[in-house]
């Protein structure tokens, strides 16, 4: 048996394309990179009827989690994980970390000092 055999008899999602492994559209209209961390919703509609790979990355997300965190978590490629977390993001039981509220995003503070940088970058 050769090594490629091997690898599918230990592994029976390898060499599957990851929008296959996460139920989702192979093209996702959401730019998610690595680092986007994302965060659980408090339960409702979306909770319900969720594979496996679903709940446990739900359950990551208890608290807000990076993509590349989820794969590595779940033991999944990065494309996989990313198939994944943007269909539950599309279901609605995820958000964006910091979605919620935008405003606290940036403070009224970091805003001055940036003004103030710009300020002296036009008086050079």
């Amino acid at each position: 048996m050769s090594d490629q055999q091997n690898v599918h008899a230990e592994d029976p999602v390898a060499g599957v394309r990851p929008f296959v492994v996460a139920g989702a559209p192979e093209k996702s209209d959401l730019d998610l990179d690595l680092a986007t961390q994302v965060v659980a919703k408090p339960g409702g509609e979306g909770h319900r009827d969720l594979s496996m790979s679903d709940s446990a990355a739900l359950e990551l997300a208890r608290n807000p989690v990076a993509i590349a965190e989820v794969a590595g978590s779940l033991g999944t490629p990065v494309l996989t994980a990313r198939a994944l977390v943007g269909a539950l993001l599309r279901r609605g039981v995820l958000t964006l970390d910091g979605e919620s509220n935008p405003e606290e995003t940036v403070s009224d503070a970091t805003l001055e000092y940036l003004q103030g940088v710009l300020d002296s970058v036009k008086q050079l």
